[in-house]
C-alpha cells in the first residue's frame, strides 16, 4: 500500500515537473512567438475567435483539436484524413514541412526551417483559447 501510494506521488510529482518545464520553454518566446506568427503565418491564419473566411483556418484553440475538424473550413482531404490532435510536437512537424508531414496538404507554406523560431510559435498558439 505504501508503495504504491509512493509510486502516484512520483507520478505527480512528475507530471507537475514536466509542465513547469514546458510553461519555462514558453516564458521568454511570448513576444517572439506573436511576431513570428504575424510574419510567417499571420497571412492565412488567424487567432481571433470567431474570425472566418481567411485562406487557412482559424488557429485559436487549435492545440487539442483534431486535424481537419474545425467546422466552416474546407480542408484538404490530406488534412481531415490525417487523424492526429494538435499537440507542441505535431504543430512543431507540421510547420517544419507541411506537404512532407501531410502530403497533399492545401496549405501552400514550405516550412519554418528555425527551431527556435518554431517552438515560439507552438508556446504562441498554446496561448490561444
Amino acid at each position: 500500500m505504501i508503495t504504491s501510494q509512493k509510486f502516484s506521488l512520483i507520478g505527480l510529482l512528475t507530471l507537475a515537473l514536466a509542465q513547469t518545464v514546458v510553461a519555462a520553454d514558453c516564458a521568454p518566446d511570448q513576444g517572439h512567438g506573436a511576431q513570428v506568427f504575424a510574419n510567417e503565418c499571420g497571412v492565412c491564419h488567424s487567432v481571433s475567435k470567431g474570425m472566418a473566411g481567411m485562406m487557412g483556418p482559424n488557429l485559436s484553440g487549435v492545440v487539442g483539436r483534431k486535424s481537419g475538424s474545425l467546422e466552416g473550413f474546407s480542408y484538404s482531404q490530406a488534412m481531415r484524413s490525417k487523424d492526429v490532435t494538435w499537440q507542441a510536437e505535431t504543430i512543431s512537424q507540421l510547420i517544419t514541412a507541411p506537404q512532407a508531414y501531410v502530403p497533399g496538404t492545401y496549405m501552400p507554406y514550405m516550412g519554418l526551417a528555425s527551431a527556435d523560431d518554431r517552438q515560439a510559435v507552438v508556446c504562441y498558439l498554446k496561448e490561444q483559447r
